[in-house]
């Protein structure tokens, strides 16, 4: 699990001397917790928030079980609300990511159904949108490359199998990689976006962030080399 470290853009600003040696203490601790900090440069930094295992029930520290496919965050709360999310399920969530969202939003609504309607250590949850500290259960986030950038999570369908082992530091979907290859060609030819348009406003402004943006693993910034 890659985690996105924002830190400050410079050093050389009142009350920002000490960020970079602290961003190198939350890598430590991310590593403590069995994932792997990378840091990129902002130009304002508030808080950051990493989660790792640390707070996943060791009863859930493995966990296989079919996908439930969602293309969008409510979809997903409609959908666990709804009692369509059943126990032992993998709920995918995904174009949610800095691309597909666009803009990334926080996953909390659906781990906060999955815990109230009793689901929180029965289902797994995998998601290329984000999480903050509030967040519960076997919750895998920030999932790159994300869907709408061509990542393996946009090849996962309904059903298929997904193998999580937190100790192995692995998740895998019980599919032959032809499989996976012949569905990523099917997928480049109808585009990487939800299977049904979604009925959400977006500004002007975050279209074109989405038209140049890199996925979490890479900061979440611009790619001013799109523009060539």
């Amino acid at each position: 699990l890659i985690i996105a470290i924002a830190n400050s853009f410079t050093q050389f600003v009142p009350g920002r001397v000490h960020l970079k040696d602290m961003g190198q203490l939350v890598a430590a601790e991310i590593a403590k917790a069995g994932g792997v900090g990378k840091e990129f440069n902002a130009i304002a930094v508030d808080d950051g928030i990493a989660m790792g295992h640390d707070g996943v029930d060791e009863s859930i520290h493995k966990f296989s079980g079919p996908a439930y496919i969602c293309e969008s965050q409510d979809q997903a709360v409609d959908d666990i609300i709804n009692g369509r999310v059943k126990e032992g399920d993998v709920v995918v969530i995904r174009y949610e990511g800095p691309k597909g969202g666009p803009g990334m939003q926080e996953m909390l609504y659906p781990t906060s159904y999955l815990k109230s309607n009793g689901l929180g250590k029965a289902c797994a949850l995998i998601t290329d949108g984000r999480f903050s500290g509030g967040t519960s259960g076997l919750s895998i986030g920030h999932i790159s490359p994300e869907a709408a950038a061509g990542g393996a999570i946009g090849l996962i369908e309904q059903g298929d199998i997904i193998e999580i082992d937190i100790p192995e530091r692995s998740i895998n979907v019980a599919i032959s990689n032809e499989a996976l290859e012949s569905r990523r060609e099917t997928r480049d030819k109808k585009g990487w976006q939800p299977e049904e348009k979604r009925p959400r406003k977006i500004t002007a402004a975050l279209k074109a962030y989405a038209l140049l943006t890199t996925s979490a693993d890479k900061g979440a910034v611009r790619d001013l080399d799109l523009l060539k």
